[in-house]
């Protein structure tokens, strides 16, 4: 969880997406450029894995933790759903980790779809557990975004509602501003149990940024531990 291994794999998210949108221009497919790069998936596999490697270090055995190419589970407002890092350990389901990207150049529109599949996706599995399709054990629920920090990302705005006030908080903020609040939001809510917030620029000094620590990598790395060992199901050696 260091920040040498975090560059890199957000590096190679970087890689992945442009690697992804070069093969689709060649290939003539419609979705090219940057949507063919979001399309293809695969991009923040390195991210995903170094998060798993948390649970393996903890002591989970290999095929405990399971993050190729997502696993389903049961939801209740829908039929199932892939997650992108699961622990089952014993039968019981430990963590489940949804990972999510924000590229330019839209930041409008995509960013309130982002918010709406973290608090649906959240909602779903919790629902799912009290109605006993997901084991005894409550499950530990992680999100994690990648944002790009450009300037479209950083611009501060006011956003308008034309019925009521928009909430205060949100006042000259800009997108990534917005989305720090929406992780912690989603953390004080008891929606997930921990959310991480990432920036990253193609150019720079701060190839990968984390706007608040609060919603940093390591604060997330360190509540997946003290969740794991809070219920008692780290392995034993």
């Amino acid at each position: 969880m260091d920040q040498h291994s975090l560059e890199e794999a957000v590096r190679s998210s970087w890689l992945v997406r442009e690697s992804q949108a070069a093969k689709k221009v060649l290939s003539g497919r419609t979705d090219t450029g940057l949507r063919g790069a979001v399309t293809g998936g695969g991009h923040l596999d390195a991210i995903t894995e170094l998060l798993a490697d948390v649970f393996r270090a903890a002591g989970f055995a290999p095929d405990a933790v399971r993050c190729k190419s997502g696993v389903t589970l049961p939801g209740y407002f829908r039929a199932a759903k892939k997650w992108d890092l699961v622990v089952i350990h014993e039968g019981a389901l430990v963590a489940a980790i949804e990972l999510k990207s924000h590229f330019g150049p839209s930041f409008g529109n995509n960013s309130n779809n982002r918010s709406e599949e973290a608090v649906g996706s959240a909602v779903d599995l919790r629902q799912a557990y009290d109605h006993g399709l997901l084991g005894a054990v409550r499950p530990w629920l992680g999100y994690l975004l990648l944002v790009e920090e450009e300037p479209r990302s950083l611009r501060r705005s006011t956003p308008r509602s034309g019925t009521f006030p928009v909430d205060p908080a949100f006042g000259e903020t800009s997108y990534l501003d917005r989305y720090v609040l929406l992780c912690k939001r989603l953390r004080n809510a008891g929606l997930y149990d921990a959310t991480c917030l990432l920036a990253s620029s193609r150019e720079g000094d701060a190839f990968v940024r984390q706007p608040d620590p609060e919603v940093g990598f390591a604060a997330f790395g360190a509540a997946i531990l003290a969740r794991i060992e809070e219920i008692g199901l780290l392995p034993r050696n």
